[in-house]
């Protein structure tokens, strides 16, 4: 059903590659080199088309290849003609050596990259700006759309006029009309930044009809990718069948300053049915309206899973599940950690961290949350859970969380959801005996006995109050001189495929270290990301070398050595003494506990992006 989960050309030498490429897949390679003197046939690297109007005049035909030269800029936007086949698609790629090629397009252009009605397209490794409402847009009005691949991108500064619709921003691969939808799509190692139009990144589409049409998109996937500063949504399926958002960040999201098109979250799913959010980080986001929250189950899905992931430093929710209109059904919500969502006020009085809603004559059938654990600090007393649904009798369940509070209010719900075996900490310095508070439907609970008795509640959980100088989450602040230096490292095994592709296990892992080393330089973490391979010839490429200078801009240290190590990450205080150790993959939620337990919050006013350095 999915692809094989491998992305970011890191060691692309097209150059080199071209003639078994062309003998695989019985095409051409044309090159398109923009700062030649001449125009060339497009034939070779000695002979290469100068501007991209060579490349919008050709019809490609199945196996061709399109090689821009890396190191140069074109002006003008690119839209190539023609679709690839099952077995040979085309691909619009690099060659040569230096940074990604840039192609920046003028605002009288509305994408820098457009593909319309075209198929079985592979797109890597290029840095597209400019236009004035997409980044790169993939649609179409008419049929089945096979094979859409993204990787090893850059696109950002996507700077229009009226923000008129959701289906506008950095990447939208989005059919235009209910005749037409995707199968098969990736997004992987993408990173994309600042727009004024809608969205980061989304697969599916809008409202295309209502009720919604049969033929939803199918095999979507959108890993390893970073988006941030958007005006709307960060990264979201919409109307899609087996769909995926993993390892992937989003931040600086919801920055429209008046509500017009609808209210952003940053991370979630809408008409879905079999997808998974997991192991990704949302932060800072933000809403004119409601949302402004991290994850969102939204109406009309169906076996939807939020599992693994990190949200925090919200506006809004750090989690909600919705239905409106429709019913929810099989909605999974595990193993995630939440800190400091609910920074409004307003939202957090309205949503909580955890945040249960329906309307419009919508209901929740089937759902689970349990295992999440949750900081929760709001500027007022509100709830960190939040039910008002309208849920199946018997079908919903919290359970086994962990609740960490600076409020006395604990849950705010009704009847329809069973509590059972979750862990409350209350954390003040109130004189006396404070008293928590479960509101179940019209009666608030001071203690979980009471709790149980009356709801038969069959085990409510425990209870526990501590002063706040036993707050987990607070770390002491150095300044200047006397800022002391943690150290993250993780050896991190490579493997890389006959084409130079890194595998999904290493990228996914440097889209992790890379975010927290952006969030926490300024507090003084050295992050130290450790290559290693069975011999040093993996690493020799210039391709590779360059790629990785996106980590060093990004405040990490790149090593290369030999032999091959075991997969694990340490995180070792200015002591020397060892703070945590991770053997494999360490993800959003381990990595962001442990760095907000010793650093406490980021310093977020100080930190630098890296993509727009």
């Amino acid at each position: 059903m999915f692809s094989a989960g491998k992305a970011w050309p890191l060691a692309l030498a097209i150059a080199a590659g071209t003639a078994q490429c062309a003998a695989q897949n019985t095409g051409h390679t044309f090159y398109v080199d923009c700062g030649a003197v001449a125009n060339g046939t497009g034939g070779s690297p000695s002979s290469p088309w100068n501007g991209l109007a060579q490349v919008n005049a050709q019809t490609f035909r199945p196996g061709d290849t399109i090689a821009l030269r890396r190191g140069i800029t074109c002006h003008g936007a690119l839209a190539p003609q023609g679709s690839g086949a099952g077995d040979r698609p085309i691909r619009l790629t690099a060659w040569g050596t230096g940074p990604r090629p840039r192609v920046i397009a003028t605002h009288s252009a509305d994408a820098v990259l457009r593909l319309f009605n075209q198929e079985y397209w592979d797109i890597d490794s290029l840095d597209l700006s400019g236009a004035s409402t997409w980044g790169v847009y993939v649609s179409g009005d008419r049929g089945i759309l096979h094979h859409i691949h993204l990787s090893d991108l850059a696109v950002h500064d996507v700077m229009g006029g009226t923000l008129k619709h959701k289906e506008s921003g950095l990447v939208a691969i989005t059919p235009s009309s209910a005749q037409s939808h995707f199968d098969g799509v990736l997004v992987d190692g993408v990173t994309a930044w600042n727009t004024n139009q809608w969205v980061g990144i989304m697969v599916g589409g809008g409202d295309l009809g209502y009720p919604p049409e049969s033929d939803w998109s199918e095999n979507a996937e959108i890993l390893n990718s970073t988006i941030h500063d958007v005006q709307g949504d960060g990264i979201v399926l919409f109307r899609v069948r087996h769909g995926r958002i993993d390892s992937s960040i989003a931040w600086n999201t919801g920055m429209q300053d008046t509500e017009s098109i609808g209210t952003p979250n940053a991370i979630w799913t809408w008409m879905c049915d079999d997808c998974t959010v997991e192991n990704n980080e949302a932060y800072l986001t933000d809403s004119p309206g409601v949302d402004g929250g991290a994850y969102d189950v939204d109406y009309g899905n169906t076996k939807n899973s939020v599992i693994d992931n990190y949200g925090h430093d919200t506006q809004g929710y750090c989690v909600a599940v919705f239905g409106a209109g429709f019913v929810t059904r099989q909605s999974v919500v595990r193993d995630n950690l939440c800190i400091d969502n609910g920074r409004s006020p307003r939202m957090a009085k309205y949503q909580g961290a955890i945040f249960l809603l329906t309307w419009n004559g919508g209901s929740i059938d089937g759902l689970t949350l349990e295992n999440n654990i949750v900081y929760w600090s709001p500027f007022e007393n509100a709830p960190a859970l939040l039910n008002e649904a309208d849920i199946k009798s018997g079908t919903a369940a919290f359970r086994n969380n962990t609740i960490h509070s600076t409020a006395l209010w604990m849950v705010s719900s009704n009847s329809s959801l069973a509590l059972s075996s979750n862990h409350y900490q209350y954390y003040s310095d109130l004189a006396g005996t404070p008293l928590p508070e479960w509101r179940i439907g019209n009666t608030s609970f001071h203690s979980l006995g009471a709790m149980e008795a009356t709801t038969h509640e069959a085990n409510a959980g425990s209870y526990a109050h501590h002063p706040l100088a036993r707050w987990p989450l607070t770390a002491s602040r150095a300044s200047g001189s006397q800022r002391k230096t943690w150290s993250l490292r993780c050896d991190l095994p490579v493997v890389l495929d006959a084409q130079g592709w890194i595998d999904d296990i290493a990228l996914r892992q440097i889209v992790v270290l890379r975010s927290f080393a952006q969030q926490y330089r300024a507090l003084g973490l050295q992050v130290t990301l450790n290559l290693t391979a069975p011999n040093l010839s993996i690493f020799t490429t210039p391709a590779f070398r360059n790629d990785l200078t996106d980590l060093a801009l990004q405040g990490v240290t790149v090593k290369m050595s030999s032999p091959e190590r075991s997969y694990a990450t340490v995180l070792t205080a200015p002591d020397g003494k060892l703070a945590g150790q991770w053997q494999g993959f360490a993800g959003p939620v381990q990595l962001g506990l442990a760095l907000r337990k010793a650093l406490g919050e980021p310093l977020y006013a100080q930190m630098k992006a890296g993509d727009d350095e």
